[in-house]
């Protein structure tokens, strides 16, 4: 008997299809004659964190870093989610009726690693096979099941993919522990969290802040003339190969053209068409959700997760992909019914949607191991959505019924006329069919995405027809900084970040690596994973949104200012990625690989342990002792309790001031208004001290000459030191 463990249950759904049999649904798995079918809901074990390897690894010790764990031996623990199937799994593939087991992952790298790790997990012995099915039609499905290979050939996707994920591994936990150590002993309170996707992301932002900021303004000079000809009114502006820097070259074209005759160059009439916009992927959405309601990626993510688990209302969220296989066109009718009955809005649209028709979002040849996030053929009291949930499965469904309208046809004109050697340009549109866009009530941007200067028909204007320049606009413009990234502009930009790149071998390697990537052009992350990295961000305060756009904080400028330019750039990621294809080749050991990233690692922690920088966060919310007022005062466990309580970094140096840690924050009372001398030294004031001891809190006083040898304490008396 085989067992089949694929990657999500659309997939298990697919290959029983494909089997010879009757279908027969048990809990967690399918019985399709002598096959068992299951699946898992993507990953379903991640890595251990580095006290399951050692308890003393629990405590964050510079001393122990690198961490030294058995990079042959890495450990993988169930996700909490997810241990019910796959405790059912590891049963199926312990038992003795099952003798060959298929590898029924996605077809690429997290699809071949995703099952590979669940059969380690389980210490399989069993003889393993591999399937790639990428055309879920039954035909497809049993032509892929006649081409079954050893899940050995695929030795090396499977060991650069585990390579790729346990180096990520290794660098976030080493370098995030090293530089938070490091730059809490100068006082700075908080963690320093570092990753080789999130760094770059976090450079990226610093990078266009600084750009913006240092932007020098200059002026120039824009021209806009009124023309008419044959009684048709119109605007146009001087085309121009270079600024126009001076007022008086501006008054000089001014002076020429108002009132002069002119001719029409150019005058196209062409008809034109736009496709309606295909299905959503997972980055899109995130953009689109982030335009329209100011959702963070990571929220996008987490209604379109309840849309698709809870509710059933749509497919695989995470997709990188907009199209649709072509198999699931005759599933459509039955798709649209269930948006009608769910969206009510949404009648008028689907009563006159043609089911007939095929945008080009139907081609399987580019889907990838996802489609596009399209909705099911689910229904459901809408009122049992939420309002963010209704507003994500609105656009979803609409897109989706787009597909089955027409195309937009307009008439493109283009003018082009030429006054005393000057060239004046205008373009205008007239729409002679709507089709798709009644959908979305003019959002949908044009193709060329061009900025019409008239909404007076042009059709009829005719070349070489003289043309009257009746007036000459001149405008005094100021250029524009780069504008700040927003979680829409920078969601897009992710996806090639090659073209910042100056190094061209490192470029090279970044477009290389997503050549088979539609919409990926040298980008970094994965759709599925970059709204997770923002967020990071976000929660760690290196980057804030001002208004709706985002900015990096002193800290996130600092933590870049820290980091190698290999972890600050994508570079490293391209180097990766060359070293995995050799892993994947047979040229380079997976073994090799994790040791040059240990010595990588070694190296960098020994370069940041001998740097000065960390003193610069020191400032950035460090809390300054208030008696001995060099110091800064840090958070620190106590070896007795195991709590918290503050102590002086110049403890060292004879200052023994501490406070009680109150939710993260020092103790610390402040008289006010009147200062209280000490009658011991007569030098020191007295500060209000509070203790909290067995959920008991009681005052006292003592001396700020505490670090000079002053020990004078009193209680406190109704808010004032008490006399002795």
């Amino acid at each position: 008997m085989k067992l089949f463990i694929a990657e999500k249950p659309e997939l298990a759904k697919a290959i029983t299809t494909g089997l010879n049999g009757t279908v027969q649904r048990e809990d967690g798995y399918f019985k399709v004659g002598d096959n068992l079918v299951t699946w898992a809901y993507g990953h379903i074990l991640g890595l251990a964190m580095p006290e399951d390897y050692d308890e003393k690894f629990r405590s964050w010790n510079l001393n122990d870093l690198p961490l030294q764990i058995d990079t042959n031996n890495f450990k993988y623990l169930p996700l909490d989610n997810s241990k019910k199937q796959l405790k059912l799994i590891v049963d199926l593939i312990n038992s003795k009726d099952i003798k060959t087991i298929v590898n029924a992952g996605d077809n690429d790298e997290e699809g071949q690693i995703l099952v590979d790790e669940i059969l380690a997990y389980a210490d399989n012995k069993k003889p393993v096979e591999r399937v790639l099915i990428s055309d879920l039609t039954e035909k497809g499905v049993k032509k892929a099941l006649q081409d079954i290979k050893s899940n050995d050939d695929f030795k090396g996707l499977s060991d650069s993919g585990f390579s790729r994920s346990q180096a990520d591994w290794l660098v976030g936990i080493n370098f995030t522990r090293a530089y938070s150590k490091l730059a809490q002993l100068q006082g700075y309170q908080g963690v320093l969290s570092v990753g080789r996707v999130q760094t770059p992301i976090l450079g990226l932002i610093v990078a266009r802040d600084k750009e913006h900021e240092s932007h020098q303004s200059s002026f120039y000079y824009s021209i806009k003339g009124t023309f008419n000809t044959n009684n048709i009114l119109f605007n146009a502006n001087l085309k121009l190969d270079e600024k126009i820097t001076t007022e008086d070259e501006a008054n000089k074209i001014l002076n020429d053209c108002k009132g002069s005759l002119g001719t029409v160059l150019k005058a196209i009439n062409e008809p034109k068409r736009t496709n309606p916009p295909l299905p959503y992927n997972l980055l899109d959405l995130q953009a689109e959700c982030s335009k329209k309601f100011s959702y963070k990626p990571d929220k996008t993510l987490e209604i379109t997760q309840s849309l698709r688990e809870k509710h059933k209302l749509i497919t695989y969220n995470r997709s990188d992909c907009s199209y649709l296989p072509e198999n699931l066109f005759e599933e459509a009718p039955a798709t649209l019914e269930s948006i009608k009955a769910n969206l009510l809005d949404f009648k008028d649209f689907i009563d006159h949607a043609d089911s007939s028709i095929k945008s080009l979002a139907w081609n399987t040849a580019n889907t990838t191991a996802h489609h596009g996030i399209i909705p099911t053929d689910k229904r459901v009291k809408i009122e049992d959505l939420s309002k963010d949930e209704l507003n994500v499965y609105t656009l979803i469904a609409r897109k989706f019924v787009a597909q089955f309208y027409e195309a937009k046809e307009y008439i493109h004109t283009q003018i082009e006329i030429s006054v005393k050697d000057n060239i004046f340009t205008t373009s205008a549109k007239r729409t002679t069919k709507q089709g798709f866009e009644v959908l979305f009530k003019g959002e949908i941007e044009d193709e060329e995405n061009e900025e019409l200067e008239n909404n007076t028909n042009l059709e009829n204007i005719s070349p070489n027809a003289p043309v009257n320049c009746e007036d000459i606009t001149v405008s005094k413009e100021k250029t524009k900084p780069k504008p700040y990234y927003t979680v829409s502009s920078l969601l897009k930009d992710l996806t090639s970040v090659a073209k910042y790149i100056k190094n061209p071998e490192i470029k090279k390697l970044l477009i290389e690596k997503d050549k088979d990537k539609k919409g990926e052009n040298g980008g970094i992350g994965t759709p599925a994973t970059r709204s997770a990295h923002i967020k990071n961000l976000f929660d760690k305060g290196y980057i804030v949104e001002d208004k709706k756009a985002i900015k990096s904080t002193t800290t996130g400028r600092k933590l870049i200012e820290l980091s190698p330019a290999t972890l600050s750039s994508p570079d490293m990621t391209a180097l990766w990625y060359e070293q995995q294809k050799d892993i994947q080749n047979g040229t380079l050991s997976k073994e090799e690989f994790l040791n040059n990233v240990e010595i990588y690692i070694n190296d960098e922690i020994n370069r940041i342990k001998n740097s000065n920088k960390f003193e610069s966060l020191a400032n950035e919310n460090s809390i300054k002792c208030p008696t001995c007022e060099t110091g800064v005062l840090r958070r620190l466990k106590s070896n007795k309790d195991s709590k918290f309580f503050w102590g002086c970094s110049n403890y060292q140096d004879g200052c023994k001031t501490s406070f009680s840690d109150d939710k993260g924050k020092p103790l610390i009372i402040k008289p006010s208004g009147h200062k209280y001398k000490c009658p011991d030294c007569k030098d020191g004031d007295l500060i209000k001290r509070k203790t909290i001891k067995d959920k008991k809190t009681s005052y006292w006083w003592g001396c700020s000459n505490y670090s000079k040898g002053c020990k004078y304490t009193t209680f406190d008396d109704k808010g004032k030191p008490k006399k002795k």
